[in-house]
């Protein structure tokens, strides 16, 4: 199956569950939204996953969100999703971004927030990377999880998964940490490494995969959360 097939396979799936959602009054509850950024080697894909599969979630990782957006069809038949209600509230949210020329001219950016609207405002979500934490805005997201390890650690990881020497794990891991925080510094106005933007920080070479998801069920179960401080431009 070719990366166009999944993809549109997989829509496929979601818009037949936003559907019922829309057709069903007893499920129309939204369910949760995680937006998860990770550092390079933690394991933060493996624990999305698992978090997805536990509590019923679909998963948008960071390769799938970016695929919709920079595709203007599918980004445009995901946002028609979109009851006009919550059609209105994105407009008059972009709207209110209009004023930043950084925004108005950059097209990506604009879908690209549109995309996580939608895929928010429908809920039960899990989005990894792509800006999902900083880009959404008040009210769409649940919980922001920042997943850590030692540098040592990932750089172990990365070696058992990639099949790198320690210097090329290391070299990989540096390359990619450096474009993540240009881009989030860049494209939404933050540090990635500042934890007062985040629900919750673990550390996963001290927390088990199992008790970091049994943490984040049991956040969601209580649903008591408060918003972390705003990315303002």
């Amino acid at each position: 199956m070719t990366t166009t097939d999944a993809l549109t396979h997989f829509l496929e799936g979601q818009f037949q569950a936003w559907n019922r959602q829309d057709v069903e009054p007893m499920h129309a509850a939204k369910g949760p939204v995680i937006a998860i950024t990770r550092a390079p080697g933690c394991g933060g894909e493996r624990i999305a996953q698992t978090l997805a599969r536990e509590l019923g979630l679909a998963l948008y990782d960071g390769v799938l969100v970016e695929e919709i957006a920079r595709d203007a069809n599918v980004s445009e038949q995901v946002i028609a999703t979109l009851d006009e209600r919550i059609r209105s509230e994105l407009d008059a949210w972009l709207d209110g971004l209009g004023g930043d020329p950084d925004y108005s001219s950059n097209q990506y950016m604009k879908c690209l927030r549109s995309i996580l609207f939608a895929i928010a405002a429908h809920g039960n979500a899990v989005i990894v990377g792509r800006g999902a934490n900083f880009l959404l805005p008040a009210g769409k997201k649940t919980i922001g999880l920042y997943l850590f390890a030692p540098l040592e650690s990932r750089v172990t990881n990365v070696m058992q998964e990639r099949r790198l020497s320690a210097d090329g794990a290391r070299k990989l891991i540096a390359r990619i940490e450096c474009e993540r925080r240009q881009w989030v510094k860049d494209m939404c106005f933050a540090d990635v490494d500042d934890l007062l933007h985040y629900h919750l920080a673990i550390n996963t070479a001290l927390v088990s995969s199992e008790n970091i998801v049994q943490i984040v069920k049991d956040i969601v179960r209580t649903g008591q959360v408060r918003e972390p401080l705003p990315n303002a431009p």
